[in-house]
């Protein structure tokens, strides 16, 4: 018994000093998500998909602002939704490649003449020149386009069409259910999809820019179904 104590000793204390260690750093999440980028970056996401890759890269400095604080399991997530992101980013860049480079490098065209200097959208109050678009909403945990919101961004799309010189900002919003992390980029999603439908009815990417505020920004500020249904939404500012 007394040749034993000591074994035992030894084992309890390398118990402690093991149980004591800090969680090692994400270094292989954040190696995976910074060779997606490479990746992304290399078939021209920076160009032929701007919105995945920059929702991509604000994941990534949001890990690394994780893990510079010690907050290990926060940055491995956040790393790993980079990743994915960056994934998408690249894999919408090869589909759009070819029209996207044509966008680059159009053909030139003669000059259009120089559009009206007011314009109005629907439902603006032209005595003080602000313009609004009708809000969109979605359903709980989704970015896809409801047939409803389709209807209003063809709307939108026919206006924005006759009026070349207004630009949009498009900003995804969420309810109050879920992490900040995955707010964003859920918010990120839906402007993108409203961007994609309007690029698809002739508005130019140019002209247009998508926000995410997740769930920080709601329009209805309750915690209950009604609420949360006003919150599920995007929004639009044109100006000029």
């Amino acid at each position: 018994m007394k040749r034993s104590t000591p074994i035992l000793m030894i084992l309890l204390l390398l118990g402690i000093a093991l149980a004591g260690c800090p969680k090692k750093a994400p270094t292989n999440a954040y190696k995976k998500a910074m060779d997606a980028l490479k990746r992304a970056r290399a078939a021209r996401a920076s160009d032929c998909a701007k919105d995945e890759l920059r929702s991509a890269e604000n994941l990534m400095a949001r890990a690394k602002k994780y893990m510079d604080q010690g907050k290990y399991e926060k940055a491995k997530t956040a790393f790993d939704a980079a990743r994915k992101q960056a994934e998408k980013a690249k894999e919408e860049a090869e589909i759009n490649k070819k029209d996207c480079l044509k966008k680059l490098n159009p053909p030139k065209t003669r000059a259009l003449p120089t559009p009206p200097t007011i314009v109005t959208a629907p439902g603006e109050n032209t005595t003080d020149n602000r313009q609004s678009l009708q809000t969109i909403y979605f359903d709980f945990n989704r970015s896809q386009l409801t047939e409803k919101a389709k209807g209003i961004l063809t709307r939108h799309a026919d206006w924005l069409n006759k009026h070349p010189s207004a630009k949009l900002e498009i900003s995804g919003h969420c309810d109050q259910r879920g992490s900040v992390e995955y707010n964003l980029a859920l918010g990120e999603r839906r402007a993108i999809k409203v961007k994609q439908f309007l690029l698809n009815l002739g508005v130019s990417n140019s002209r247009m820019s998508v926000v995410s505020y997740g769930h920080q920004k709601p329009a209805d500020p309750r915690l209950n179904a009604a609420a949360f249904a006003k919150n599920r939404r995007a929004e639009f500012k044109v100006s000029k």
